[in-house]
C-alpha cells in the first residue's frame, strides 16, 4: 500500500508544506506572538519529521510529550483551530487531494487536547 508520504513526493513536498504553513502562522497577528522566541528552523525541521512519520514516511521523528512542550504557551482552542485551518490551506495549495487533506486534518485535530488549554 502506498503511503500519503510517498503519494505526494515524500520529504521535499512536506517540507514545502511546512514552510508555507509556518509562513502563514508568522503572518497571523493572532498566532505570531507564540513564535517570537522560537527557533523556527529547528521547529520546522521537527514538524516536517513529525508529518513525514505520521503520513507513513521514514521514522526520524524524535517524540516529545506534546502536553508539556506546549503547556508554557497556553495555546487557546481558537488559536489551535486557526493553526489547523492554516495547515489545511497549506495542504490544499500543494494540490493534495481533499480526501487526504481530511485524513491529515483529522489526525492533527485529534491532538488538540495535548496542545490547547481550556479556558
Amino acid at each position: 500500500m502506498i503511503t500519503l508520504y510517498d503519494k505526494y513526493g515524500g520529504f521535499d513536498t512536506f517540507s514545502m508544506v511546512v514552510g508555507n504553513f509556518y509562513q502563514k502562522i508568522l503572518d497571523s497577528e493572532e498566532l505570531s506572538p507564540y513564535f517570537e522566541k522560537v527557533n523556527m528552523e529547528r521547529l520546522m525541521s521537527h514538524q516536517t519529521q513529525f508529518i513525514a512519520t505520521a503520513l507513513g514516511g521514514p521514522d526520524k521523528y524524535e517524540s516529545v510529550d506534546l502536553k508539556s512542550v506546549h503547556a508554557p504557551y497556553k495555546i487557546t482552542v481558537p488559536h489551535f483551530n486557526e493553526v489547523v485551518e492554516l495547515l489545511e490551506e497549506s495542504l490544499d495549495e500543494t494540490n493534495i487531494e481533499q480526501e487526504d487533506i481530511r485524513s491529515i486534518i483529522t489526525l492533527i485535530a485529534g491532538l488538540m487536547d495535548k496542545i490547547a488549554v481550556n479556558e
